[in-house]
Parts: structure tokens; sequence; C-alpha cells
């Protein structure tokens, strides 16, 4: 434990280097037992330049004892107390050589200062805490545009705040103790698990930032699988909230038809159903709310934040009005690039005939669906999810009125747009990398990566699977599906050949691909 060619000093039982801190155990000499002054307090003394900091183990000792510890060899040594002098020194090497160890972590992740050691070993800093490093983290997301995972970030701060009773006294002190209190003061309130889950993973990740900055320990980080470890809950499934090919169709057809039968309601009785509507406006509306469901349905199953923010973008003009083109605004920061996952959304004749009644006028840039988001779209990301989180409200509500009215007990939301359209396609046997294109999920996988560049679903694959969201003709074909087999395979081959190209061939393959893309959009313009 000695440095080499170091001569310990009186007082000193063990002593080491790491960087320019000199770390040591030694007599605290500035304190004197006050009952007897030959006994001073045990502490590890890191030593950086001219300064210090003492870091007392609880334990006193005079120099008599720390001479005999330092002389120990553990040969028939007497038992004083619970322990031999041996024992004792043994144990007291251990604790040495794991504050060795903490300066040695503190130092490989960062400057090495007395101060981030005192934070590592105290959980206390006179700069920062805790709490200040999740509200820099709050700030850092509003900034980078994500106001949406602020909120969430804000909203699992409050929630830490008023169940823990943190505060920024508190420092890095925490544990899994406070986090447990917190996980059972969320039970107490109600807090669903899908809640809790969402919240712990954003405190997570302020352990994490703390742990990187060296302000906490490794060791303290308390999330895991394992037993001694706190799990994130991650919600209930819900596989399950998804409507049928059939269903859909049959909410399609009606709002096509327009023949749902709303009551109006009559003041003067009181068992008016609940969905009677208080005039045609409100008929107007949950039709409205209807073709709201539908069309993230139809397209791919996204998310009302991303349809109000569709906009007639180039290429919307460039496929002649039969595709849009956007990216997933929740992966904009989950790729390499950092560009988000493209979804491509094929027009077909129903998601056509729902737009025709509601879309604004094809202009270049201009929203589709304006009147989702309003005026908020020009103040802000943060007035933005507000709104739309407020027309989630009213549309889940009236598609609520609507399934009464036509006999259902089951309320579909957006959830149950994007779930089912990912289900049905999948029971009609669409390839599964269409399905997870279509709904711009991440590659992920290595080799994957490539596949970003080469464009393997033309408009009319997709309009092809599309099609099978709904069931207009009342009949079933087995033609597509057996050449969607047949596709898959040959397509399968052509990825496991692709394993055993070099990067000179992937990007030879990529240049032939990229000319014969170009030569069939001309072929099909010349069509036109």
């Amino acid at each position: 434990m000695t440095s080499k060619n170091r001569k310990i000093g009186k007082g000193t039982l063990f002593e080491d280097r790491v960087g320019s801190c000199t770390i040591a155990m030694c007599l605290d000499k500035r304190h004197p037992d006050s009952e007897n002054s030959k006994l001073f307090p045990l502490c590890i003394r890191f030593t950086i330049y001219d300064s210090r900091y003492y870091y007392r183990l609880g334990e006193k000792c005079s120099y008599e004892d720390l001479d005999k510890l330092s002389r120990s060899q553990g040969n028939r040594e007497k038992r004083i107390g619970l322990e031999t002098t041996f024992e004792r020194k043994v144990r007291l090497q251990e604790v040495f050589a794991s504050m060795v160890h903490v300066v040695t972590t503190v130092s490989e992740r960062g400057i090495l200062t007395l101060e981030r050691i005192k934070v590592a070993l105290t959980g206390r800093c006179e700069t920062a805490s805790f709490l200040s490093v999740w509200e820099e983290i709050i700030n850092e997301k509003r900034a980078l545009g994500k106001a949406g995972t602020a909120e969430n970030y804000g909203d699992a701060y409050r929630c830490f705040k008023r169940i823990t009773g943190f505060t920024y006294a508190d420092g890095f002190a925490l544990d899994s103790a406070v986090i447990n209190k917190w996980i059972d003061g969320m039970t107490e309130r109600n807090i669903k698990s899908s809640t809790q889950g969402i919240q712990l993973r954003a405190c997570r990740v302020v352990v994490n930032r703390c742990i990187g900055e060296g302000y906490m320990m490794p060791k303290a980080y308390m999330f895991g699988k394992t037993r001694d470890k706190i799990k994130i809950p991650a919600g209930s499934s819900r596989k399950g909230w998804f409507l049928s090919v059939e269903q859909m169709t049959e909410l399609y057809l009606h709002w096509k038809n327009h023949d749902i039968d709303f009551p109006i309601h009559n003041t003067r009785r009181k068992d008016n159903p609940l969905y009677a509507i208080k005039d045609e406006k409100s008929r107007t509306q949950r039709y409205q709310a209807l073709a709201m469901f539908l069309m993230q349905y139809l397209c791919c199953g996204c998310n009302l934040y991303d349809l109000a923010l569709l906009r007639y973008n180039s290429f919307y003009f460039e496929s002649n009005g039969r595709a849009f083109r956007f990216i997933r605004h929740k992966t904009e920061d989950e790729t390499v690039d950092g560009e988000g996952m493209e979804v491509i959304v094929p027009i077909i004749e129903p998601l056509k005939e729902l737009l025709d009644n509601y879309a604004a006028e094809p202009k270049l840039d201009q929203l589709v669906l304006p009147f989702i988001a309003e005026d908020a779209i020009s103040v802000g990301e943060e007035r933005v999810r507000r709104r739309v989180s407020d027309v989630n409200g009213y549309i889940s509500d009236r598609m609520k009125k609507v399934s009464a009215a036509i006999g259902w007990t089951v309320s579909p939301t957006g959830t149950y747009a994007r779930h089912s359209f990912a289900t049905n396609l999948h029971a009609a046997k669409v390839p599964r990398d269409y399905i997870s294109d279509a709904m711009g999920h991440s590659l992920g996988n290595r080799g994957q990566i490539t596949m970003r560049y080469i464009s393997p679903w033309t408009i009319e694959d997709r309009m092809t699977y599309n099609n099978l969201l709904l069931n207009l003709d009342n009949k079933k074909s087995d033609q597509p599906q057996e050449n969607i087999t047949i596709f898959e395979s040959g397509k399968q081959a052509i990825f496991e050949k692709m394993h055993s190209f070099s990067e000179a061939d992937l990007k030879e393959a990529l240049i032939m691909l990229k000319k014969k893309e170009l030569q069939q959009l001309e072929q099909e313009l010349v069509a036109m």
C-alpha cells in the first residue's frame, strides 16, 4: 500500500498515490480526544498539492496503537475485544484499498480534485446537487427542441421532490432507500405502473449523468434486474389493444355513409343515452374524430402529433400526390445521423377520401391538417404538444360515444390505431420488415443501416400492403399473400448474400440500385 521509495511518517498507517493525489490512513492530529489527549481520530487524508481533505473513519487511535498495527504480523496475538490487532489491521487495509479505488475511479472519469473526491465519498457538493443535474438535463432537452421529453422529465422531477422530500442540501446522497420511498409513494397515490416506469427512467438518466460526471460512484447505481437492484416496471402490455380489419372497415363505412344514429339530447328526459348530441355541430365533431382515428390507422399507425406536423413536402408532389413522407418526431435523436426514422405513407383510396374531406389544399411545405395544431404551430413545440394533447383527449372522448352508438363495448384510442396497423398487416402475412419500415421503427441490428439507403418498397408495394387494412370488396384473395411470400423469400436470400459483401461491394451494389431506381422513375414519368 505504500508508494515505492516513500517513507511513511509518524502517525500514518498506510499511504498510496493516484495521479496528483496522495492518500494516507493516518491520525487527525488537529483534534485530540477531549478526555484522553493521547487518542486521535483515525482518518483518510487526501492531499492534492497543498490542499487536504480529511475523511474520518469513526475510530480513534494513539501513536502507540498505530505502531502496533504497523508491526503486527498475526503471530499468536491475543484477542482484544472483537478482533486481534492483526485482524484490525487487515480490516483497515481493506478500507484503505476501497478509498484508493474511489480516487482511481474519480481520476478515470475526469479531473481529479478534492471536491470531486468529497462528493464521491459523501454525496455532498457545494456547487451542484442531484436536483440541479436533473434541472440541467430538462433545460438541455428544451433547448434541443424536445419539449415533450422536457415536460416528462419535469413531471418526474416534481413528483420525486414531492414524495421523497429530497432537497438541494441532500446533494448526491441518493440510494435505493430514497428511490423505494418514491415508488411506494407513487403506488399509494394510484399512479399507474406505466407512468411510474416513465418517471423512473427519467431518474435513471439523471443517475447515469451524475455517475458519468463523477458526482456519484458506479457502485451507487441502483437500477437493474437482480434482486438487490430496483427493477423499472414496463407497464401493462397493450398488445390486445387493437381492432380487427372487419372492425376498422365497419368504422370506415360508418364514417363514409354518415349512418350512425346520434339522438338529439332531450332536456325533459333523464334517460338520454351517453352518445346523445346537443346539436348538429356535435355530430360533425364526432365524425371528424372518427376520421382522425381512421387517418392515424391508414397513415401507417402514426400518432396524432406526427399527423399534426404532416406537410405537403416535395416528395408528395414528386410522387404525384400518391404518398406522404415524414420523419417520426419520436425518433429524431435515435439514429446515427440524428435525422430520425423516415416514414412513407401511400395514399390509398380510403385515405384519399378522408383527406378530400378534411385536408387543406395541397401547397408546398404547408400543413396537411392545420386545424389540429391551429395557431400553436407558430408559437413553438411545447405549445403544439399541449394543443395536440387536448385534441387527443377530444378524439378519445368522442370515439367513446361513437363506439357506444354502434353498440361496441371497446372505446378505441390512438394507441389502438397504431397497434391495429401492425397487428392486422402481420395477420395478413405482410413482411415484418415492411411493417417496421412503415411504422418508422429503429433499424437496430448491424448491417441493417445499409438498408436505409436501399428502397425495397415501391409505392405500388406500399399500396398493395396498406390496402389490406380495410376489406371494402368483402372478399379474400390468396394471391396477394402468395406473392408476398415469394417476394419475402427472395428478399431474404438477397440479405443473406449481402452479409458476405465487402464495403466496396456494397457501395457498388448501392450505385447500381440507385441507377435502376432512376431508370424506373423515368419510365413511370414517361408512362404518365
